[in-house]
């Protein structure tokens, strides 16, 4: 019989939860990891445990998942999934996790087992410190994104040199091909659970983002998802249309709601105002070592959590201009073309269709919005 085991991310100064508490996951056996961290799945093969113990992987442990909203609205004082701080380590493993369910119950061959899970755990390995809440200023400043910086990691262009290549030599694993899964650009038949708008990252993220953004248990169990997507061919048509309507909610109510979008402008408008001060080595520090060079840039996600328009105030005694500061505002839309049957996963593409447009409007237009709230930290 299965059972619910914890993944502890053991990150320096910081306290460690379980991943999904509230959600049982049909998992294989544990493996406790030399660090004293654990994870699933991964003790009966060498190739996995590695890339997870990698060097860059571990970095991951340090980096947040949604970046500024991570450190406003959920302190980490908490063991409760909506209270705590989440990081793209957590979220790397636990697509991989959702990759073993899948290739587990298709009784997938060690070779295709490994790349899909390999992909999970190295996909988002490029991300710089707060996520996407900087990323605008470091691609427009240094022209340096997650996913250049990830091809670069996986192919030994990087400060951690060759480690990533140097594993999947010695298992024999293609690093091309894994490389492709992540990019979308595979053409095998299980290549959808990354390049679909139904997809092994999305539906961790979309899970987790939902974990914490409310006190409810998910409307859809990712572990059960995946499961159900891996028994039958045919996708489960609710079960697919529900978590469709769920991202879209996710996103529009919470990772792009105002209050969110003035954490990410602040923290844009100081690293612009100091760019002297930033290079892009910074891109693959960690947050605590950005936080040692940048201490102001984290006081101000104290200061919001108290209140955002007092953060303001206090941003403008370093950056004067900050309420002039535009950003560009993100809208996301998920809709469902209930006329279109899916009958195999190539539909899914045809089925759920997504549209994104920008908004430019600066951080004091969205402080003046009566919608704002004056304080964050719940």
């Amino acid at each position: 019989m299965w059972r619910i085991m914890d993944i502890v991310a053991n990150t320096s100064g910081r306290k460690t939860f379980p991943l999904f508490p509230n959600l049982p996951p049909p998992c294989p056996r544990p493996f406790e990891r030399d660090d004293g961290a654990i994870f699933d799945g991964f003790g009966e093969d060498p190739f996995l445990t590695g890339l997870a113990l990698s060097a860059p992987v571990q970095r991951l442990k340090q980096i947040s998942f949604l970046g500024a909203l991570d450190y406003i609205r959920f302190p980490n004082d908490n063991s409760r999934a909506y209270c705590r701080h989440h990081n793209r380590y957590e979220h790397s493993i636990g697509v991989a996790r959702l990759a073993l369910v899948y290739a587990g119950i298709r009784k997938l061959n060690r070779r295709d087992t490994r790349v899909l899970a390999a992909a999970g755990i190295l996909h988002d390995i490029g991300h710089g410190p707060l996520s996407h809440t900087l990323e605008p200023i470091f691609k427009s400043e240094f022209n340096i994104s997650h996913h250049r910086s990830g091809e670069n990691i996986l192919y030994g262009r990087s400060p951690f040199g060759k480690e990533i290549m140097k594993i999947m030599s010695a298992h024999g694993v293609d690093l091309d091909e894994v490389a492709a899964m992540i990019e979308g650009r595979h053409e095998g038949p299980h290549a959808f659970l990354y390049s679909g708008p139904i997809n092994l990252d999305t539906i961790e993220g979309i899970s987790r983002s939902h974990a914490f953004a409310a006190k409810s248990n998910c409307r859809v169990n990712p572990y059960r998802f995946v499961a159900a997507l891996a028994k039958h061919d045919e996708p489960p048509i609710k079960l697919t249309d529900e978590f469709w309507r769920m991202k879209h909610e996710i996103y529009n109510i919470f990772i792009h709601n105002e209050a969110g979008l003035v954490l990410d402008g602040l923290a844009q408008a100081y690293m612009r105002h100091n760019i002297e001060e930033f290079s892009p080595d910074d891109f693959l520090k960690t947050e605590d070592q950005l936080r040692r060079r940048q201490p102001t840039l984290f006081h101000v996600f104290a200061w919001a959590r108290k209140s955002i328009r007092r953060a303001c105030h206090h941003i403008s005694e370093h950056v004067p201009e900050v309420f002039e500061f535009s950003l560009r505002a993100p809208r996301r839309n998920f809709t469902i073309e209930t006329s279109v049957a899916v009958h195999r996963p190539a539909d899914l593409r045809r089925r759920y269709k997504q549209s994104k447009s920008f908004r430019n409007i600066t951080i004091g237009q969205l402080v003046a919005n009566e919608h704002i709230p004056g304080t964050v930290g719940a």
